[in-house]
């Protein structure tokens, strides 16, 4: 998944990219009880991956917690530091670096419970029309983080209600 949306909305989770700055921050908000609760229904299959080269839900929800830790990182840099710009990271690599399936997914929701509270204030914390260069991307404002990281939320729900065993 990259970054620059091509449509007004997400053509697998329905994501709004129009979505004001205030209810994308509640959605972000939301996020750790509704993953919390379909890790709990995944239960002993939530670290198992449906197959190979796929994640599990275990997974996508470690990689939340990751975007939500950068995401407040990017904000405080638009608001901080905006001279500077953003630069990329590899979701996959961190993902083989931290070992997300070896990872507890009890602690996943702790995790994302802390990284949403944190993420949230610096949301609320940065003008929406703050700007910064991204160097893959070009210019964004705070608001365009903000939606980037609802919409990861969002989608990754999505992502592990669809690798959750029924």
């Amino acid at each position: 998944m990259r970054w620059q949306p091509s449509e007004a909305t997400c053509g697998e989770c329905g994501f709004d990219w129009r979505m004001p700055v205030g209810p994308a921050i509640d959605l972000v908000t939301d996020a750790p009880a509704q993953v919390s609760t379909a890790l709990d229904r995944a239960g002993p299959t939530a670290t198992k991956s449906p197959e190979p080269g796929t994640w599990s839900a275990n997974a996508y929800a470690w990689h939340l917690v990751d975007v939500l830790r950068i995401g407040a990182e990017r904000l405080w840099h638009v608001a901080l530091d905006p001279t500077r710009p953003l630069g990329c990271w590899d979701e996959n690599a961190l993902a083989v670096a931290r070992g997300y399936d070896a990872l507890s997914p009890v602690v996943a929701g702790r995790a994302l419970r802390d990284a949403a509270a944190t993420w949230m204030v610096a949301a609320r914390g940065v003008p929406p029309d703050a700007a910064i260069e991204h160097e893959a991307d070009g210019m964004m404002t705070a608001a365009d983080v903000i939606r980037r990281n609802a919409h990861e939320a969002r989608h990754h729900l999505m992502d592990i209600g669809r690798v959750t065993p029924p």
